[in-house]
């Protein structure tokens, strides 16, 4: 069966700004593939010709690279198409054209599955890397629904999960963290139970007021290796009193602190689907002011990224009541 589906999206944006976005695609940044709802896509190097990776079993490789403006990859025949997935940025008056093509032909069961299922997944995949796209430039846009078999299907994949779920996600970049520039930042995701609080200061004292055992050890274990460096113990602390709160919104409260090493934000946002499992999104930034403040976040990372994960599903799956109200 030979294969020619088209998507396309007008993006109400600088071409330049959209190509940027296309640049980060596959890496730790992406700001492109919809790993929020769908498999990631992974590469086993920045995006360049000849890096290798793909998506759930779909696997292909960059065989043409314009930075901002076009990635060709090339499928691996094994997954079961022959031929090639293209996103390409186009310059338009007023804005740019982002375009998704998928040229060639299926073989094997895939001749089956595509009709059946893969079709539908992909143009549902691709609208949602579209939507995320257009959501960095027009936030607030809804959203392209996701048809009822579409739904099916990722129920069927495993894709819906349940509360205490967490998982890696790009940082947002809207919302109380738009304009910041920070080196380094990371987001964590947990899925909430239907009947979750929808009040985010609730989520705000459930996450950061009774930290689980295992969180509390590891601040000890971190305050024990930046002693030299003169930085103040965490696990004394309480950390709703040692993170003031710089700003609020109806779904987002951001906390943070000045340091002389460093400046850091955290961002605790609520987001809701009609089509997904809610969420809740914990995000840090992290500014750095000379190496120390480098030196410093690369002994704490580990321990870092073991933390947050814990402290979101620690939040959902230990608190039943309305905690901290």
């Amino acid at each position: 069966m030979h294969l020619h589906n088209v998507h396309e999206r007008f993006v109400p944006a600088a071409p330049e700004a959209v190509g940027a976005a296309l640049d980060t695609l596959g890496g730790a940044d992406d700001a492109i593939w919809p790993r929020d709802h769908w498999w990631p896509m992974e590469l086993d190097r920045p995006l360049s010709e000849g890096a290798v990776g793909g998506h759930s079993d779909i696997r292909y490789a960059v065989q043409t690279y314009e930075p901002g403006r076009r990635v060709v990859f090339r499928f691996d025949p094994a997954c079961g198409i022959e031929g090639t997935h293209t996103f390409d940025v186009q310059p338009r008056p007023g804005g740019a054209l982002l375009r998704h093509d998928l040229t060639g032909r299926t073989v094997g069961t895939t001749r089956l599955l595509w009709p059946l299922a893969i079709r539908a997944v992909h143009d549902a995949v691709v609208e949602d890397a579209f939507d995320r796209v257009h959501e960095r430039f027009v936030p607030g846009r809804q959203r392209t629904p996701w048809s009822p078999y579409v739904r099916l299907l990722r129920r069927m994949a495993g894709l819906t999960r349940g509360a205490g779920h967490v998982r890696a996600v790009a940082p947002p970049t809207d919302g109380l963290l738009a304009g910041l520039a920070p080196d380094v930042a990371d987001s964590f995701a947990v899925a909430l139970h239907p009947g979750a609080p929808t009040d985010v200061e609730v989520w705000r004292r459930r996450i950061f007021a009774s930290p689980p055992r295992i969180v509390r050890r590891l601040l000890r274990l971190r305050d024990l290796l930046v002693r030299p460096l003169g930085l103040r113990a965490a696990s004394g602390s309480d950390p709703l009193e040692g993170f003031p709160v710089l700003g609020r919104r109806e779904d987002e409260v951001l906390m943070g602190l000045d340091d002389r090493h460093l400046d850091f934000r955290v961002s605790v946002r609520l987001r809701r689907s009609d089509d997904a499992d809610d969420a809740l999104l914990l995000t840090t930034t992290v500014t750095f002011h000379g190496p120390l403040g480098r030196l410093y976040f690369a002994l704490i990372r580990p321990f870092h990224r073991r933390i947050v994960p814990a402290m979101l599903q620690s939040a959902v799956t230990q608190g039943t009541g309305p905690a901290g109200q």
